[in-house]
């Protein structure tokens, strides 16, 4: 495994399970999309390690904190954190 599949695969668990943690329902799009991608940046990573991390770490940061249908995974761990004592 190289070194940019990790980072992707890392986000694509984050973005997954956030999805997964807002709707209820396992993302199946989201991991097989993650698949190809982090099979694509392996491909990348042969031409240029660099550029391959580089663009692994832009799509984590983007996945950290962008909101899709909902809250971004961010926002979520805010809104967990910072809940109210009295509610569960």
């Amino acid at each position: 495994m190289g070194a940019s599949t990790g980072i992707v695969l890392a986000g694509t668990a984050i973005a997954g399970g956030n999805e997964w943690y807002q709707a209820g329902q396992f993302p199946w799009r989201i991991g097989i999309a993650g698949l190809l991608l982090s099979g694509f940046m392996f491909g990348v990573e042969k031409i240029s390690e660099p550029l391959a991390v580089g663009l692994s770490s832009i799509f984590v940061v983007t996945v950290l904190v962008t909101p899709f249908h909902g809250n971004s995974p961010v926002q979520e761990l805010a809104n967990i954190v910072n809940k109210p004592k009295g509610k569960k």
